[in-house]
């Protein structure tokens, strides 16, 4: 409880600056839990009828945490009345994705905000690649993994996004192809802490931050431990 209050906080601050979102957008911003039990109710009773989940088909390249959004179409009216509020369907700033489709079809949540600027920031680095020919790769943090030179971008502050999980702020980095991503492994470090499971080298360990939280972690690619059990990027 304490961290979905903490997830609700978080929500009333700008996802890539310091001000707040107008009270008129407020009333659609919160994960309201009986919105999130009305849409998995529905998902489940449309999956024991037809044998399918009511997803839209997304590319296979789709990162995971965004591959199966769920299609309001197919549940409206026949399993619920209407999407929910705090849905982009239903005019608020949500998006209802599924995880764990395999083993247990979960409905969890993308902030579109976070969607919104990283996609800003994706168009920068864009036009930047199409301009010089490469991308305004800064410093390496992993086997595929980039900061960025922002100053390229024409961007005078870095960016960061409130993470969902806890009170810091993630920063965004670039894979060999140029897509962005938030970095979790802050988040994922106190998840292991707080964790009693059995882990082993090679998981993706990134359930552990959204098994008790309405959140997927969205933009992200997967996580694991080394031999060591320090947090590195899962390559696949």
């Amino acid at each position: 409880m304490k961290r979905f209050l903490l997830t609700i906080s978080l929500l009333t601050a700008s996802v890539l600056g310091g001000c707040m979102f107008p009270d008129t957008e407020r009333v659609n911003n919160i994960p309201y839990e009986d919105q999130l039990q009305s849409v998995q109710s529905a998902v489940d009773a449309y999956q024991e009828n037809t044998g399918v989940l009511p997803i839209k088909t997304k590319p296979a390249n789709t990162p995971l945490m965004e591959r199966y959004p769920v299609e309001f179409g197919r549940l409206v009216p026949g399993y619920m009345a209407d999407p929910p509020s705090n849905s982009f369907e239903g005019g608020g700033l949500f998006q209802y994705v599924l995880v764990d489709v395999e083993t247990d079809p979960t409905i969890k949540l993308i902030d579109l905000r976070v969607t919104e600027r990283l996609q800003e920031l994706q168009t920068k680095i864009n036009a930047f690649r199409a301009k010089e020919g490469k991308f305004p790769f800064d410093g390496s943090l992993g086997k595929n993994q980039f900061t960025i030179d922002y100053e390229k971008v024409f961007v005078s502050e870095e960016p960061y996004i409130p993470s969902p999980y806890s009170d810091k702020e993630l920063p965004i980095y670039v894979d060999g192809s140029g897509q962005l991503f938030v970095d979790y492994r802050e988040d994922m470090k106190q998840a292991l802490e707080n964790t009693d499971e059995s882990l082993n080298p090679g998981d993706d360990l990134r359930y552990l931050l959204y098994e008790d939280s309405p959140f997927a972690p969205a933009y992200s690619q997967g996580y694991s431990i080394d031999e060591q059990g320090e947090v590195i990027f899962l390559n696949n």
